[in-house]
């Protein structure tokens, strides 16, 4: 088994708890005495290192970090057995205010030529701009050994920041633990919300094509629709494929996340029924009568966002753009998705994609390739005269989201 197998392998059997409340204290935390350990000189018994990323804006429109942990695996070989490794972060800000979270893995699972692998371990967390202290340490409960590091760092604020206050009233850390999707992208434990300056008035419609949409999709889209939810007076999710309204909430202020996420879950998994097969031809038809409808419905200002990627239809689709007769004047902000592609190098080296972050519409790292697909679902709206933004970035999003925060002034 070669060394980098190993690393893929111990990667699973970490289990991190985030923080329920911003800057509550870590129970595991009190079992120790951390902060006498953190005074002490290290006994130099583990050979490790950690460091903290650099910041990145995600799609949920927040700056997120990791904490990056890798000790060497000789240190741990004669460690198999009984009782388990802990990892205990804790990041705190220049008002003292600590922030803490942990992980840990069972020793007795550690594989038997961990001698030949850097054990590595990671944590994520939501971060303001600011000043931090970084204090990790390495517990052995079996012998009580232990380690500690602790770094001062900066996080700089964005150079060009499109959504000015938005970030005001959250935690300066929350702490992002490791989940499934689709919890992964939704992030259901984090709490905090992006302030803003409008009341709730937008419409927003995404579309979840049950034949078509992805996972890479739903990782960008679905931390959009979490960062926007408060802007929204009405939320729906349309499966063109099966021709149906599949979520639909008013008055939002919280999006209902289990009802939304078991909607997901059918989009995903159900399959087509022959009448939708019959009736194939009319998926762009469907969008427009549920834009028409909820245009109808919606008072004088209008705002309409359509949360989409590209959509080809087959040919004999019925294509006809949408009627304006009887519908109130809107203002339609179109965001188009772009989900990356990977190629392969010529030295067989794969390029594009995205880092680990991406499972949580987290950081973009890599050469990114836009594919070129195309989109016949824009048309259908061109009597809206919609505002149209092409996004494969969160820098991107963040522009097309200062627009509907424009609109609803």
């Amino acid at each position: 088994m070669t060394r980098s197998s190993l690393l893929l392998l111990l990667s699973v059997a970490f289990a991190a708890s985030p923080s329920t409340t911003p800057g509550s204290l870590d129970p595991a935390f009190e079992k120790i005495p951390f902060d006498r350990w953190l005074s002490e000189r290290d006994p130099g018994l583990f050979h490790w290192s950690a460091q903290l990323s650099r910041p990145e804006l995600s799609f949920h429109q927040r700056l997120v970090s990791q904490v990056q942990i890798k000790l060497d695996g000789r240190d741990l070989e004669t460690r198999r057995g009984d009782g388990r490794l802990v990892f205990l972060v804790q990041l705190t800000g220049a008002d003292g205010i600590r922030y803490q979270n942990h992980g840990s893995i069972e020793l007795a699972k550690l594989d038997q030529n961990i001698k030949a692998a850097n054990l590595e371990y990671s944590q994520r967390a939501f971060v303001l701009p600011g000043d931090y202290r970084l204090a990790v340490a390495i517990l052995d409960t079996a012998t009580g050994e232990h380690s500690t590091k602790q770094a001062n760092f900066r996080v700089p604020p964005p150079p060009h920041d499109p959504l000015p206050g938005a970030w005001r009233g959250l935690p300066p850390v929350e702490f992002v633990g490791e989940l499934e999707t689709p919890d992964a992208w939704y992030l259901p434990e984090v709490h905090g919300r992006l302030n803003w300056s409008t009341s709730p008035q937008i419409n927003i419609i995404l579309n979840v094509d049950s034949k078509r949409t992805q996972g890479s999709e739903l990782a960008a889209l679905l931390p959009t629709l979490k960062a926007i939810a408060p802007l929204s007076e009405h939320i729906e999710l349309l499966d063109l494929a099966r021709r149906r309204a599949i979520f639909q909430q008013n008055g939002v202020h919280d999006l209902d996340w289990p009802a939304l996420k078991a909607s997901l879950g059918d989009a995903s998994t159900a399959s087509i029924d022959v009448h939708s097969l019959a009736e194939r031809h009319h998926d762009a038809q469907f969008f427009v009568s549920e834009t028409r409808r909820l245009l109808r419905a919606s008072p004088e200002p209008c705002i309409l966002v359509v949360l989409t990627s590209p959509v080809a239809f087959e040919s004999g689709e019925d294509l006809a753009p949408i009627s304006q007769e009887a519908l109130p004047s809107c203002h339609v902000v179109y965001i188009r998705y772009h989900p990356p592609v990977q190629s392969v190098h010529p030295l067989g080296r794969q390029m594009g994609g995205r880092g680990r972050g991406s499972r949580f519409g987290g950081p973009m790292t890599g050469d990114r390739l836009r594919p070129i697909l195309p989109d016949q679902l824009e048309a259908t709206l061109k009597p809206l005269n919609p505002k149209v933004f092409d996004v494969d970035t969160p820098e991107q999003m963040s522009k097309a989201i200062a627009e509907i925060e424009k609109a609803s002034r």
